[in-house]
């Protein structure tokens, strides 16, 4: 939830063109097309050769004008795709730090080392992976749904998976940026790679999901050819979606039905599954595209606050701020 270009050392003149201003790209076709229009024709005086050239390149400038100005457009739209307290990435993508890192892990490793999740991880470190010593967390005592709403979206997605690695399932996550739909996928119990459900995460707070994001998970569910689909957020969703979820079978999870399903776990699970939801700082939002905390920062003028990574301006990631 910038991209995609961590570990690339050199960048092509139209990427550097359409990272800097547009007005940079603008001037530039404006001064090339001044060059061949007055400058060169004056330049070439009565050299029969070089007019013959200055007329060659009038008659093909409109290439490498119309080129910087189409790079100005993308330039542009990309300044107004980033702009404070847009969302380049809205929903989602997590970071993919390891989830052996964070308390409460020991716990339900032990639970899944004794046979419930067998297989090595596939994206990623799974429950399976050998825990650190767990620490107590000092988050809250028990679940609640403002909880819920309140947990940053990639460690929601992370709890969401931890839940069904819990119940004996075997999953992964998507890598970091652009999920095509969707967050995990869980698999065929007799250990095979076959994905036989496919699920979605979003940790939108209370706000609703509307009908396009269902109608993207059954575009990907046809497309993997999975038996079932679960669509998980912390709010609820619209009559809309709703509908079409029950038409197309689709499971829909909202924040009052996971509170029911965490709680509902044994209960040394579901401490556990606690202390990793609310170990260290469980409410900043982790960047979609470098995977580290963001951090607030102040729109221009009587803009509204923004959530933007740290790693600013090699990194224009934003999310919005919610309200308090």
């Amino acid at each position: 939830m910038a991209r995609k270009r961590r570990g690339r050392k050199h960048r092509s003149l139209a990427e550097a063109l359409i990272e800097s201003d547009w007005r940079v790209s603008l001037v530039l076709a404006l001064a090339i097309w001044l060059s061949v229009r007055f400058l060169l024709p004056s330049m070439a005086g009565d050299s029969p050769l070089l007019r013959t050239m200055v007329i060659a390149l009038q008659g093909n400038v409109w290439i490498p004008v119309s080129v910087l100005s189409l790079i100005a457009c993308l330039s542009l739209l990309r300044a107004a795709r980033n702009a404070p307290g847009r969302v380049s990435l809205p929903e989602i993508r997590a970071s993919r730090t390891p989830k052996a890192d964070l308390p409460g892990v020991a716990a339900m490793d032990s639970k899944v080392s004794a046979g419930r999740d067998p297989v090595a991880p596939r994206t990623e470190p799974t429950v399976s992976d050998p825990p650190p010593p767990a620490v107590p967390s000092s988050g809250p005592a028990e679940w609640s749904l403002e909880l819920i709403q309140n947990i940053e979206w990639k460690r929601f997605e992370d709890v969401c998976q931890r839940y069904y690695a819990l119940k004996g399932m075997r999953s992964s996550t998507t890598p970091l940026g652009a999920d095509g739909g969707i967050d995990i996928r869980l698999f065929q119990e007799d250990g095979s790679d076959r994905v036989t459900t496919v699920v979605q995460c979003k940790a939108w707070g209370d706000r609703l999901v509307g009908v396009k994001p269902v109608r993207e998970l059954l575009g990907v569910k046809v497309h993997e050819k999975a038996d079932k689909a679960f669509f998980m957020t912390s709010g609820g969703y619209t009559e809309e979606a709703r509908a079409f979820a029950s038409a197309n079978g689709i499971t829909l999870m909202g924040g009052d039905m996971l509170l029911m399903m965490f709680r509902r776990l044994p209960a040394d699970l579901c401490s556990a599954l606690l202390a990793f939801a609310t170990a260290g700082d469980y409410r900043t939002p982790t960047c979609p595209s470098c995977g580290v905390r963001m951090t607030a920062r102040k729109g221009k003028g009587e803009g509204r606050a923004f959530w933007g990574c740290v790693r600013y301006p090699r990194c224009r990631q934003t999310l919005p701020m919610r309200s308090a």
